[in-house]
């Protein structure tokens, strides 16, 4: 599924107004999906370079705010019966009632759990609709930012011949960035959840 994705977005050739459009509406659709999206976000950025980011950083949003939506006004009594089933995500929900954006801002710079799922649990809490919004829009960035990247300079190194030292130096880079910002998340996270159970 995820090849087939990929060619789809090669196949669109350059970003222009249709195949911006088209990839907005693929990420709006994706925040309502359970799925990886990071090698998705790569994929874009090969296909259409750093320019993707921001239309992706949008319709990301709007997409997740869909589902927080869905999970707050429609299926909300099945989506919580989910949530008693899984602790971790329990804890989590906890914790955004007590400090609302802030537990959002955490688990969008590089919490482990899945975009779209964490969109559906958020949407079971207490936080208010802009708040949400407001602190996806912002915190989701540095990881769309940089994964585009990633995609975009891997596939401009390909194309321009350049030395294999020219093109991995900035993907280690990249990566090393993101496994920072996801680790001193997990950790945060991890603390708040010790002062609260200590408490």
């Amino acid at each position: 599924m995820t090849d087939h994705i990929i060619e789809t977005f090669q196949g669109l050739g350059h970003l222009s107004v249709a195949s911006g459009a088209i990839l907005a509406l693929f990420f709006g659709l994706a925040a309502l999906i359970v799925f990886p999206r990071t090698i998705l976000i790569v994929a874009a950025g090969a296909s259409f370079g750093i320019g993707a980011a921001p239309i992706i950083l949008v319709a990301g949003t709007a997409g997740g705010t869909l589902a927080f939506l869905l999970a707050r006004h429609v299926a909300s009594e099945w989506f919580r019966r989910k949530l008693e089933q899984r602790s971790k995500l329990e804890a989590i929900a906890e914790a955004v009632d007590k400090e609302g954006w802030r537990i959002v801002a955490l688990m969008r710079l590089g919490a482990p759990v899945p975009s779209a799922l964490q969109n559906y649990l958020f949407g079971l809490t207490k936080i208010h609709l802009v708040s949400f919004i407001l602190a996806t829009l912002v915190f989701s960035s540095p990881q769309v930012f940089l994964f585009t990247f990633l995609g975009a300079t891997g596939r401009a190194s390909l194309l321009d011949d350049k030395p294999v030292e020219l093109t991995i130096a900035p993907i280690i880079v990249t990566v090393a960035i993101i496994a920072t910002i996801s680790w001193r998340v997990q950790k945060l996270l991890r603390s708040r959840s010790q002062s609260d159970v200590s408490n």
